[in-house]
């Protein structure tokens, strides 16, 4: 449930709106999630991801445009998209990705932070100035944000997608995960 309140409080918070462009920042655990629940709040979603890879699944949960950031400037994408992202949700644990993106948001846009590094975060004071930009932080939530989440997530058959695995199935996905190839969401499960 951590995933999922992160995601949809973040968006609420930020301000997302049947009427935004909402971006994602990694669509792992909280980014696939926050993927379903900006689509369900009727909004146009753009999904950046590392690699091209991505872009299949991304859009099977409803992402209109997906930018592979090693090919393609993702602020300068988000920018020829309407003008900019309304909002910008990092999922990725990378304060870097978050840097690299600020420009593309709208004027009054909003960077929301739920993954972060231990790296300083580092951003341009000048696009911030000159176009109202805002960037928040957003962690968990409440156990009333808990409810919302819950209530939202029902109403619109919000689900995140895990792959059921052994005991000893484990130390495998870790160690696949740990090399940035985990595949999504791993539960264990008991017979």
């Amino acid at each position: 449930m951590c995933a999922g309140l992160t995601a949809f409080n973040g968006l609420r918070r930020a301000g997302a709106t049947a009427s935004s462009r909402v971006a994602i920042i990694g669509a792992g655990g909280i980014g696939a999630l926050a993927v379903q629940y900006a689509v369900a709040m009727g909004a146009r979603v753009a999904v950046i991801g590392r690699s091209a890879a991505g872009e299949g699944a991304a859009r099977e949960l409803g992402a209109e445009m997906y930018v592979a950031s090693r090919d393609t400037d993702p602020a300068a994408a988000l920018r020829a998209w309407g003008g900019g992202a309304d909002v910008i949700l990092n999922a990725a644990p990378s304060n870097e990705a978050a840097s690299a993106v600020l420009t593309g948001l709208a004027p009054d846009g909003t960077m929301v932070l739920c993954g972060y590094d231990n790296t300083p975060l580092t951003l341009s004071a000048q696009p911030m100035v000159l176009n109202r930009l805002h960037v928040m932080a957003s962690p968990s939530g409440s156990p009333h944000d808990l409810r919302d989440t819950l209530a939202f997530s029902a109403q619109h058959r919000i689900l995140p997608k895990v792959t059921p695995i052994d005991l000893d199935e484990a130390p495998a996905a870790l160690e696949a995960m740990g090399g940035g190839s985990g595949g999504g969401r791993r539960v264990i499960t008991f017979a």
